[in-house]
Protein backbone atom coordinates (compact mmCIF):
# COMPACT_ATOMS: atom_id res chain seq x y z
CA UNK A 1 0.00 0.00 0.00
CA UNK A 2 1.34 3.42 -0.87
CA UNK A 3 1.38 6.41 1.49
CA UNK A 4 -1.59 8.14 -0.13
CA UNK A 5 -3.75 5.01 0.17
CA UNK A 6 -2.67 4.58 3.81
CA UNK A 7 -3.73 8.16 4.50
CA UNK A 8 -7.10 7.69 2.81
CA UNK A 9 -7.79 4.36 4.53
CA UNK A 10 -6.84 5.77 7.95
CA UNK A 11 -9.08 8.78 7.29
CA UNK A 12 -12.07 6.60 6.47
CA UNK A 13 -11.54 4.56 9.63
CA UNK A 14 -11.26 7.70 11.76
CA UNK A 15 -14.40 9.06 10.16
CA UNK A 16 -16.30 5.85 10.92
CA UNK A 17 -15.05 5.68 14.51
CA UNK A 18 -14.93 9.32 15.59
CA UNK A 19 -16.74 11.45 13.00
CA UNK A 20 -15.67 14.38 10.84
CA UNK A 21 -14.01 16.27 13.71
CA UNK A 22 -11.35 13.53 13.88
CA UNK A 23 -10.16 14.27 10.36
CA UNK A 24 -7.35 16.58 11.34
CA UNK A 25 -3.93 16.27 9.79
CA UNK A 26 -2.20 15.28 13.05
CA UNK A 27 -4.78 12.60 13.89
CA UNK A 28 -4.82 11.17 10.37
CA UNK A 29 -1.01 11.09 10.19
CA UNK A 30 -0.88 9.28 13.53
CA UNK A 31 -3.56 6.78 12.44
CA UNK A 32 -1.77 6.16 9.13
CA UNK A 33 1.55 5.68 10.91
CA UNK A 34 3.31 8.44 9.00
CA UNK A 35 4.84 11.83 9.69
CA UNK A 36 2.53 14.79 9.28
CA UNK A 37 4.90 16.19 6.64
CA UNK A 38 4.16 13.13 4.48
CA UNK A 39 0.45 13.75 4.84
CA UNK A 40 0.76 17.41 3.91
CA UNK A 41 2.74 16.43 0.81
CA UNK A 42 -0.39 14.70 -0.52
CA UNK A 43 -2.99 16.86 1.20
CA UNK A 44 -1.62 20.35 1.99
CA UNK A 45 -4.79 21.51 3.78
CA UNK A 46 -7.61 19.91 5.74
CA UNK A 47 -9.93 20.81 2.88
CA UNK A 48 -7.68 18.89 0.46
CA UNK A 49 -7.79 15.95 2.85
CA UNK A 50 -11.59 16.07 3.10
CA UNK A 51 -11.93 16.24 -0.69
CA UNK A 52 -9.46 13.41 -1.13
CA UNK A 53 -11.33 11.24 1.35
CA UNK A 54 -14.67 12.10 -0.29
CA UNK A 55 -13.39 11.20 -3.76
CA UNK A 56 -11.78 8.01 -2.44
CA UNK A 57 -14.90 7.05 -0.50
CA UNK A 58 -17.24 7.66 -3.44
CA UNK A 59 -14.87 5.78 -5.75
CA UNK A 60 -14.86 2.76 -3.44
CA UNK A 61 -18.60 3.08 -2.92
CA UNK A 62 -19.40 3.21 -6.62
CA UNK A 63 -17.07 0.27 -7.29
CA UNK A 64 -19.00 -1.74 -4.68
CA UNK A 65 -22.29 -0.70 -6.23
CA UNK A 66 -21.01 -1.66 -9.68
CA UNK A 67 -19.79 -5.06 -8.49
CA UNK A 68 -23.11 -5.88 -6.86
CA UNK A 69 -25.06 -4.65 -9.88
CA UNK A 70 -23.06 -6.84 -12.26
CA UNK A 71 -24.61 -9.81 -10.50
CA UNK A 72 -28.11 -8.34 -10.18
CA UNK A 73 -28.64 -5.13 -12.21
CA UNK A 74 -32.07 -4.24 -10.93
CA UNK A 75 -33.69 -1.47 -8.91
CA UNK A 76 -34.06 -3.61 -5.77
CA UNK A 77 -30.30 -4.18 -5.70
CA UNK A 78 -29.61 -0.48 -6.24
CA UNK A 79 -32.03 0.39 -3.42
CA UNK A 80 -30.38 -2.05 -1.04
CA UNK A 81 -26.82 -0.97 -1.80
CA UNK A 82 -27.52 2.78 -1.76
CA UNK A 83 -29.51 2.51 1.50
CA UNK A 84 -26.65 0.59 3.17
CA UNK A 85 -24.18 3.27 2.11
CA UNK A 86 -26.33 6.18 3.23
CA UNK A 87 -27.08 4.53 6.58
CA UNK A 88 -23.38 3.70 7.06
CA UNK A 89 -22.71 7.41 6.97
CA UNK A 90 -19.35 7.85 5.26
CA UNK A 91 -20.47 9.73 2.11
CA UNK A 92 -23.05 11.94 3.91
CA UNK A 93 -20.68 12.84 6.75
CA UNK A 94 -17.96 13.81 4.30
CA UNK A 95 -20.25 15.99 2.24
CA UNK A 96 -21.60 17.72 5.34
CA UNK A 97 -18.03 18.32 6.51
CA UNK A 98 -17.05 19.73 3.13
CA UNK A 99 -20.02 22.07 3.04
CA UNK A 100 -19.11 23.41 6.49
CA UNK A 101 -15.45 23.73 5.46
CA UNK A 102 -16.50 25.67 2.34
CA UNK A 103 -17.81 28.45 4.54
CA UNK A 104 -14.26 29.07 5.75
CA UNK A 105 -12.57 28.21 2.45
CA UNK A 106 -14.74 29.25 -0.52
CA UNK A 107 -12.39 27.52 -2.98
CA UNK A 108 -13.79 24.22 -1.74
CA UNK A 109 -17.05 25.00 -3.54
CA UNK A 110 -15.32 24.67 -6.92
CA UNK A 111 -14.03 21.25 -5.92
CA UNK A 112 -17.45 20.28 -4.59
CA UNK A 113 -19.02 21.30 -7.91
CA UNK A 114 -16.63 18.99 -9.79
CA UNK A 115 -17.19 16.27 -7.23
CA UNK A 116 -20.98 16.48 -7.56
CA UNK A 117 -20.66 16.28 -11.34
CA UNK A 118 -18.56 13.13 -11.03
CA UNK A 119 -21.01 11.57 -8.57
CA UNK A 120 -23.92 12.28 -10.92
CA UNK A 121 -22.05 10.72 -13.85
CA UNK A 122 -21.54 7.58 -11.81
CA UNK A 123 -25.16 7.61 -10.67
CA UNK A 124 -26.23 7.91 -14.30
CA UNK A 125 -24.31 4.72 -15.08
CA UNK A 126 -25.87 2.92 -12.11
CA UNK A 127 -29.42 3.92 -13.05
CA UNK A 128 -28.89 3.10 -16.71
CA UNK A 129 -27.46 -0.34 -15.87
CA UNK A 130 -30.74 -1.16 -14.12
CA UNK A 131 -32.83 0.07 -17.05
CA UNK A 132 -33.98 3.19 -15.21
CA UNK A 133 -34.16 6.68 -16.69
CA UNK A 134 -30.82 8.45 -16.36
CA UNK A 135 -31.55 11.86 -17.88
CA UNK A 136 -30.70 15.11 -16.08
CA UNK A 137 -34.09 15.36 -14.34
CA UNK A 138 -34.01 11.75 -13.10
CA UNK A 139 -30.45 12.18 -11.83
CA UNK A 140 -31.27 15.39 -10.01
CA UNK A 141 -34.32 13.85 -8.36
CA UNK A 142 -32.47 10.65 -7.38
CA UNK A 143 -29.41 12.50 -6.08
CA UNK A 144 -31.41 15.06 -4.11
CA UNK A 145 -33.58 12.35 -2.57
CA UNK A 146 -30.75 10.12 -1.37
CA UNK A 147 -28.72 13.05 -0.05
CA UNK A 148 -31.75 14.43 1.80
CA UNK A 149 -32.54 11.04 3.30
CA UNK A 150 -28.91 10.52 4.32
CA UNK A 151 -28.65 13.94 5.98
CA UNK A 152 -31.90 13.42 7.88
CA UNK A 153 -30.64 10.03 9.04
CA UNK A 154 -27.30 11.50 10.18
CA UNK A 155 -29.21 14.07 12.22
CA UNK A 156 -31.17 11.39 14.08
CA UNK A 157 -29.21 8.11 13.77
CA UNK A 158 -32.19 6.03 14.81
CA UNK A 159 -33.75 2.78 13.62
CA UNK A 160 -36.68 4.84 12.36
CA UNK A 161 -34.45 7.13 10.28
CA UNK A 162 -32.58 4.11 8.89
CA UNK A 163 -35.92 2.60 7.85
CA UNK A 164 -36.85 5.91 6.19
CA UNK A 165 -33.63 5.76 4.15
CA UNK A 166 -34.41 2.22 2.97
CA UNK A 167 -38.04 3.03 2.20
CA UNK A 168 -37.22 6.37 0.58
CA UNK A 169 -34.53 4.98 -1.73
CA UNK A 170 -36.84 2.16 -2.80
CA UNK A 171 -39.67 4.65 -3.35
CA UNK A 172 -37.64 7.01 -5.54
CA UNK A 173 -36.49 4.10 -7.68
CA UNK A 174 -40.11 2.94 -8.08
CA UNK A 175 -41.11 6.46 -9.08
CA UNK A 176 -38.31 6.62 -11.63
CA UNK A 177 -39.12 3.24 -13.16
CA UNK A 178 -40.85 3.36 -16.51
CA UNK A 179 -44.50 2.34 -16.30
CA UNK A 180 -45.17 -1.33 -16.92
CA UNK A 181 -47.46 -1.78 -19.90
CA UNK A 182 -50.86 -3.15 -19.02
CA UNK A 183 -51.54 -6.36 -20.86
CA UNK A 184 -54.45 -6.05 -23.28
CA UNK A 185 -57.52 -8.05 -22.44
CA UNK A 186 -58.53 -10.50 -25.10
Amino acid sequence: MNVKDAILDASVELLKDKGIAALTQPQVARAAGIKQSHLTYYFPTRADLLLGVAEHSIGVTMAQVGARLRDRPEPATIASVIAELMIGGIPPRLIIGLIVAADAEPGIRESLTRFIKTVRERMRDVLASAGLPADADALLLFHATIVGLAVMHQARLSPESAREVKDGVAAILRLLAPPTPIAEKS
